[in-house]
């Protein structure tokens, strides 16, 4: 099958897809022949989810909810079965970033994140899976991110729930293998989108966003900023047929910066 085509038939699920990584992943599978159900605490998403029908031809659907929240997860997860009949494709990309070290960090904010960045992957997960199986198999695909291999400081609770989402896949990958379902992750490094954005206007020191940006990418092997755009095609590969083999591992897309030892 022709990879522009990869998708043709194959019912998607995008948790945090109503921007970034998951937004830009939803489009790439839409074009690409997917039906694409898009869910984020974006009031937009359902706008989001419009364009992606409009732009690709592709049957889209949006959800406004808290990815950390089994009622509204449940709801989503089932609306998109029952309109399509079924899910072949989870794609997990919600994510917080807050900053702080395990002192710093109060438990408010330690909580949030884990649920957030975790909980939801569980939560599509133990909904979805029983939708996949009955189609024979499918694929998920868990955005993780190089900062749960290897760190920077005062990411306590982010670094933390980043390394817990690999091992997590690899449960996945193991305990149901035998059903056809392939977990793997992706592990970005610094990526365009809404969230570095914050993150430049946290530390930027007042320069432009595109200076930000650019004073960043020198600390990148590669000399640059990814795009979501880029991470999109490593998510499509994990999810479509081209990595049939692959499970229960994480694929790295950060530029070079995991093999930079720093000096």
């Amino acid at each position: 099958m022709h990879v522009d085509q990869e998708f043709a038939n194959k019912l998607a699920f995008v948790m945090g897809g109503g921007s970034g990584i998951g937004l830009a992943a939803a489009r790439l599978m839409a074009a690409r022949g997917a039906a694409v159900a898009i869910f984020s605490d974006r009031e937009d998403s359902i706008e989001a989810a419009r364009r992606i029908g409009e732009e690709t031809g592709a049957r889209a659907l949006g959800f406004v909810g808290d990815g950390a929240q089994a009622a509204d997860v449940e709801r989503a997860i089932h609306a998109t079965a029952a309109a399509w009949g079924g899910l072949d494709i989870i794609v997990n990309s919600a994510a917080i970033h807050p900053y702080g070290d395990a002192l710093s960090t109060d438990e408010a904010t330690w909580d949030r994140t884990l649920q957030v960045n975790l909980k939801s992957m569980y939560l599509t997960a133990h909904t979805g899976i029983g939708f996949m199986i009955e189609r024979g198999g499918g694929a998920i695909v868990n955005v993780a991110s190089n900062q749960g291999s290897a760190c920077s400081r005062n990411l306590s609770a982010y670094a933390t729930s980043k390394g817990a989402i690999l091992a997590f896949t690899r449960t996945l990958a193991m305990d149901f293998g035998a059903r056809g379902i392939r977990a793997n992750s992706v592990s970005p490094g610094p990526i365009a989108t809404p969230m570095l954005q914050r993150a430049a206007e946290l530390f930027g020191d007042g320069k432009t966003l595109d200076e930000t940006y650019r004073d960043w990418g020198k600390r990148v092997p590669l000399q640059r900023i990814g795009q979501p755009e880029e991470l999109a095609e490593v998510v499509a590969f994990l999810a479509g047929p081209r990595s049939s083999y692959c499970t229960g591992a994480d694929f790295v897309a950060d530029g070079g910066l995991l093999a930079n030892l720093g000096f």
